[in-house]
């Protein structure tokens, strides 16, 4: 299939997105990141305080919903749907990476530091993460990155609710929801996104999806008001307290919006390659963590810790998670999002909606 425009920049900022993350996490994490510094150990330290990039997906998911699920009609019976289409399709990945580290735990235990696999996994720590809620209740999380599904389906679902609260008050329904997006938004950047106790709740994460419903709506209407206005609060907040993940999300939220409007999004394209990382980026996202530890585990067993044996380390652990990633995408991720569909089928959409699933070539 020939990807539309629109489609290939979303891809491409997926993907930038998913390997900033992953050589992050790759950075941050015992045992090969002690084995290695002696060689790189500027280049790791820098990826671990400098690499960050899940404002993209946030800014990208902003922009995916308001495109799809932002041109529905809602109802309470639409969000039951949706509560159960949203968990087969990030809900599935995600479980089958909870069931498939514990494992690779048990193999890693007392060759890979305790500090970064956590102590044994119980009960009820495991039924904590069947239902997103690991992080609220105080548990560990059993993988990197399984917090962003657990957000990602609290900002999804919540956009879908504060749209079937618009709905229900009719044409004064758009004015409410502005103002919920505004007044969720605000209150986030000048006290929630100021305290990292509450990176558990999608509040804390907001703005990011706010700005790429922004970018959608500047676009469809033709004017940019409401974008920039939004682009100088933030440099406000900025001012207010500084945040690198700040920048990144009015870096890429500009960079979506001009790609959008521009004649790059006419024309260009990226390529077979970061085309294809985009398609996989989720599932890369998902299962890079536990492929590194699996990875970790052989060479301490092995007693590969020299430097140089270290490097080399990380970079098998890079190629093997491009790999898995993909057996995982077409094996885990794509029947999880058919299956999704299955619950979406029966949901309304007004024409432009129907006209733009049409166009998305990848689901959110």
């Amino acid at each position: 299939m020939t990807l539309p425009p629109q489609a290939s920049i979303l891809l491409a900022l997926r993907a930038c997105a998913a390997l900033t993350i992953l050589w992050h996490h790759y950075a941050l994490y015992a045992p090969f990141r002690d084995w290695a510094a002696p060689l790189i150990g500027e280049t790791l330290d820098w990826l671990a305080n400098y690499a960050r990039a899940t404002q993209v997906f946030f800014v990208v998911g902003g922009y995916v919903a308001a495109k799809t699920i932002g041109r529905r009609q809602w109802g309470l019976r639409e969000l039951g749907r949706f509560a159960v289409q949203r968990y087969c399709r990030l809900g599935l990945p995600y479980l089958a990476v909870v069931v498939l580290i514990i494992p690779i735990y048990a193999f890693a235990r007392g060759w890979v530091p305790d500090e970064v696999l956590g102590s044994e996994v119980g009960l009820g720590q495991f039924l904590a993460h069947l239902f997103f809620l690991q992080d609220i209740l105080g548990y560990e999380s059993l993988s990197a990155g399984l917090w962003f599904v657990c957000i990602n389906f609290q900002l999804s679902f919540g956009y879908a609710f504060s749209l079937a609260l618009q709905g229900r008050f009719g044409r004064g329904g758009d004015g409410l929801f502005t103002a919920i997006g505004w007044g969720a938004a605000l209150i986030s950047l000048f006290h929630f996104n100021l305290d990292p106790a509450a990176d558990s709740w999608a509040l804390y994460f907001f703005p990011y999806f706010f700005m790429g419903i922004l970018v959608q709506r500047a676009l469809e209407r033709g004017s940019q008001t409401e974008f920039l206005l939004f682009q100088a609060v933030l440099l406000v907040a900025m001012l207010f307290e500084w945040r690198w993940r700040l920048v990144i999300a009015m870096v890429f939220g500009a960079l979506l919006f001009v790609a959008e409007r521009s004649a790059l999004a006419r024309h260009w394209s990226p390529g077979r390659l970061v085309t294809g990382l985009g398609h996989i980026s989720f599932s890369l996202f998902l299962i890079h963590f536990p492929v590194l530890i699996l990875v970790s585990t052989v060479w301490s067993r092995l007693g590969w810790d020299s430097a140089e044996a270290a490097v080399g380390g990380l970079l098998a652990a890079f190629l093997m998670s491009l790999l898995t990633a993909v057996a995982f995408y077409r094996w885990v991720e794509q029947p999880s999002a058919r299956l999704s569909r299955y619950f979406r089928a029966s949901e309304r959409l007004d024409a432009r909606g129907e006209r733009a699933v049409r166009r998305m070539a990848f689901e959110n």
